[in-house]
């Protein structure tokens, strides 16, 4: 049976026979040996709208409440007001989770950081050396997709390796070996040394993962006798 439970800032529509059982409260306050039913049928609780909302839901559903923002964290101040509101409407169950701060761990933050060299996408361009020789070179970058629970950081660092580019400037960055051939061709055709070995700074990425995992099953499952 629907009854209607008034508040100073609005009301609320609810089916107690489907939750009543988990307040003393409300045991007693349907019960009617209070005698505060409204003319109506209605009754009125003096309360917070917003709290009771919370209350409310909890009841209907069983599912311990977790307030929690990816960028504020926990709300800290709304778990206190609920939690004054349970020892209330004594609602046992909810004002253990409240007190014991069992929802801190309804949500679990992980955190995962790797270096990488990977290189999951490039651009080509060419570029002009001093001498007039023209090469092709890629500019490679990291492209990374991420569930929406997950905010990823990417921070570049700097590591100096030996890199070897090509005498004659015709494969640009390459292997000695490969390019035998074309010091011999740089020296015979006399073209100035562009090539060879060089020390430069080598990009690599360190990629920082941040994971918020959210255990729904503890909310459900959390006190149950």
């Amino acid at each position: 049976m629907h009854v209607i439970i008034k508040t100073s800032q609005r009301n609320f529509v609810t089916d107690p026979d489907g939750w009543l059982g988990q307040s003393l409260y409300f045991n007693n306050l349907f019960s009617g040996k209070w005698g505060d039913k409204q003319e109506d049928s209605s009754y009125f609780i003096e309360t917070d709208a917003n709290l009771f909302e919370h209350i409310l839901r909890y009841l209907r559903t069983g599912v311990l409440p977790v307030f929690y923002d990816r960028m504020a964290g926990h709300d800290f101040l709304l778990y206190q007001a609920l939690l004054g509101e349970s020892k209330y409407f004594a609602i046992g169950r909810l004002e253990k989770w409240l007190c014991e701060q069992k929802y801190l761990e309804a949500v679990k933050i992980q955190y995962i950081a790797k270096e990488t060299q990977e290189r999951g996408s490039y651009r080509k361009h060419t570029t002009c050396w001093p001498n007039g020789h023209t090469s092709m070179l890629e500019d490679h970058f990291v492209k990374i997709t991420t569930r929406s629970n997950m905010e990823t950081t990417i921070l570049p660092v700097t590591v100096q390796r030996n890199k070897f580019y090509c005498p004659d400037a015709k494969h640009g960055k390459s292997s000695e070996e490969y390019c035998r051939s074309c010091a011999g061709r740089a020296r015979d055709q006399g073209i100035p040394g562009v090539g060879g070995w060089r020390t430069e700074d080598e990009l690599i990425w360190c990629i920082v993962q941040k994971e918020v995992v959210f255990d729904h099953d503890l909310c459900v499952n959390a006190f149950r006798e």
